[in-house]
């Protein structure tokens, strides 16, 4: 029978950090809708410019399907090690480190996405052109994190971390 863990203060942090900014984000947008023009950018192309609209209520979107990432990813963080699928055989002697090592991963993913989603919803708001740069940095980011703490936890299941 695995043990369940509860968080540690660093995901504890992260996750608060990430709903604080999933609520600043629907502040911020409920703030601004009422001086939206009828028409507001909807979608990007590759060179950060907007090439479709849609009215203005399509803003409030990004704020819900950003609470519904964040909770789902939230969620994820909680499950037991036991309903994860790693691409490896936990040791359960290990079983602590690997746990943390996934929720650690979970946690600042949940971080970088909901940091994607504001400043997406902030250049929306704006009305200006997306910066793809910052749209293909955080993509970079995400892919590291995910790289990085997959092996973090494999090298935790070997006991060399």
């Amino acid at each position: 029978m695995m043990k369940q863990f509860p968080l540690t203060k660093f995901q504890k942090l992260t996750e608060t950090a990430t709903w604080g900014l999933a609520l600043l984000t629907a502040v911020v947008t409920v703030v601004v809708f009422p001086r939206l023009p009828r028409l507001v950018a909807t979608h990007f192309d590759a060179y950060g410019i907007a090439n479709d609209w849609g009215g203005r209520w399509t803003v409030l979107l990004i704020p819900v399907l950003l609470a519904v990432c964040c909770g789902l990813v939230s969620l994820c963080a909680r499950l037991p090690l036991r309903w994860v699928n790693l691409p490896f055989q936990v040791n359960l002697e290990r079983e602590w480190f690997v746990l943390r090592g996934v929720r650690d991963m979970l946690c600042v993913l949940n971080a970088e996405v909901s940091l994607l989603f504001a400043v997406i919803q902030l250049f929306v708001l704006l009305q200006r052109n997306l910066p793809m740069g910052f749209v293909w940095g955080m993509v970079g980011f995400v892919c590291a994190t995910l790289l990085f703490g997959l092996w973090r936890c494999w090298k935790c299941n070997q006991g060399t971390l």
